[in-house]
This record gives structure tokens, sequence and C-alpha cells, in this order.
């Protein structure tokens, strides 16, 4: 059940789907002769989207998660296991054209590959199946195996968990599969802007796992200055406001033991 009202969540209130309710609601309130307040909401809808256009505010919502992990960009000497988190892929698109199709956390795979042939005895888990509402067939771990087959990784080393659908889901049926031992070190690869939450959920069910983050978003002395990348700002203020909301509910939820 909290897989789908975490969906429904997020749809209303993805900050695009907010920025088009309320462009909507100013016309409405337009046409009912009450224009003065839809002028006003107009207004501040319109000052708010400029804003986060211009300065790179998403950007630095994104560097508060990620600065954590700057430092932590090289394994340790012994890794005993490796969990690595789907949601690099493009399922929908692999079933249709029967070809690797990453997204922008592409890199979530791609360092995988060089931290299993370097700990190459240690046991390895891809966990993502399909996060889709209505699309149970596509999971990340059948393009995942594609993918590193393709690229001449022995899958048969690698467990593919494909029943997973968030990031909870990720970490607790990881688990079960892993049994880690007190003594293990367990290597967790994804994106440094959603490194926290895993890890949050991780230490909830006492799992101690050591964080190689990929997928960085910006640069380590990262500046709030405006730009004119509006196109980049905007997605990034939407990555942002997931990842946000995500360490927010999770924890309001019990799956975490604080938000950040």
């Amino acid at each position: 059940m909290s897989f789908y009202l975490s969906k429904i969540l997020w749809l209303i209130l993805n900050p695009f789907n907010i920025f088009i309710f309320i462009t909507l609601l100013s016309i409405f309130l337009y046409f009912i002769k009450l224009r003065r307040f839809s002028l006003i909401i107009f207004l501040i809808n319109f000052v708010f989207i400029t804003l986060i256009s211009f300065l790179p505010i998403g950007s630095y919502l994104i560097y508060t998660i990620e600065k954590e992990y700057h430092s932590n960009i090289k394994p340790p000497e012994k890794v005993d296991g490796i969990l690595i988190l789907g949601g690099a892929t493009i399922p929908q698109l692999y079933n249709e054209y029967n070809q690797i199709s990453l997204n922008g956390s592409s890199e979530r795979l791609v360092e995988s590959v060089f931290i299993i042939k370097k700990f190459d005895k240690a046991k390895v888990i891809f966990s993502g199946g399909s996060g889709s509402l209505n699309r149970p067939d596509l999971d990340h771990a059948q393009v995942a195996k594609s993918f590193y087959k393709k690229i001449g990784i022995e899958t048969n080393q690698i467990i593919f968990e494909d029943k997973s659908r968030n990031t909870y889901e990720n970490i607790i049926y990881s688990k079960k599969i892993a049994n880690p031992k007190i003594n293990e070190n367990w290597l967790l690869i994804t994106s440094a802007s959603h490194m926290k939450r895993a890890l949050l959920i991780a230490d909830k069910h006492n799992w101690k796992l050591i964080p190689y983050a990929v997928d960085f978003k910006n640069i380590k002395n990262f500046k709030l200055i405006p730009n004119l990348e509006l196109l980049k700002n905007l997605n990034l203020f939407q990555q942002a406001s997931h990842e946000w909301l995500g360490l927010i509910s999770y924890y309001l939820m019990g799956r975490t033991a604080k938000v950040f």
C-alpha cells in the first residue's frame, strides 16, 4: 500500500505538476471574475518559476546531500560484498528495441563494472525491479543483466534481485539475500544524491553499508550563482524535490530513524 501512496504523493507534490495546477487555477479564477486574486497567484507562480530557472537552487539542494560523499569515492581495501541499486536503465526502450538504454544515472552501472572487476571474489547483488504502477514487467534487473553480459561480466557471479519497487525494498530484499556477517564489508553503489536515503534505511535495519557514491551532479566547490541553463536548473530542482521528499516521507513512515 505504501508503494502506491508514495507514487500518488509524488504525483501531487511534483513541482512541475504544482506549477501547472496553479497556472490553471489562476486562469479559472480569471474567468469567474476573481481577476485580482488570479493575478496575484499567477505572479507568485511566475516569480517562483523564474527564480528556480535562473538560480541553480535544485543543484544546491542536491549538493547539500552529495557533499557528504565527496571524500568517499575510494573503496576500502577489503570488500566482501557489492550492492548495486537499479534505476539507471530504461526498461521500456530495452523491451522495444532490444538495446541497452541508460538514463542520467548510468554511472551506477558503468562504475560498478570497474568495482566488480577489482573485487572479483566479492558477492554481488543488483537490486531493481519495476517501479511502475501499471507495468510490472519493466524491471531494471533484466536490462542490467543484459548490460553486464555485453560488457563482458560473468552474470552468474551476480544475484539479480528483481522484486523491489523502491529504495526501501531495494535494501530490505537485498539484505535477506546477502545475509551479511558482522565482520563483512559491503559496498553500496548508487547516485550521490540517492545515497543518504539508502544508507538511512540500511542503518535502520542494522546493515552497515560502505558508500561508494557515483553520478555526482555538482562540482566540489559549488556556488549558488545565477546562470542561463534554465532547463537544467528546472530538471535538477525536480530531482532535488524528489530526493528531499523521499527523505522526509521515509522518516514519517518510520522507514528511517532521521531525516538527514
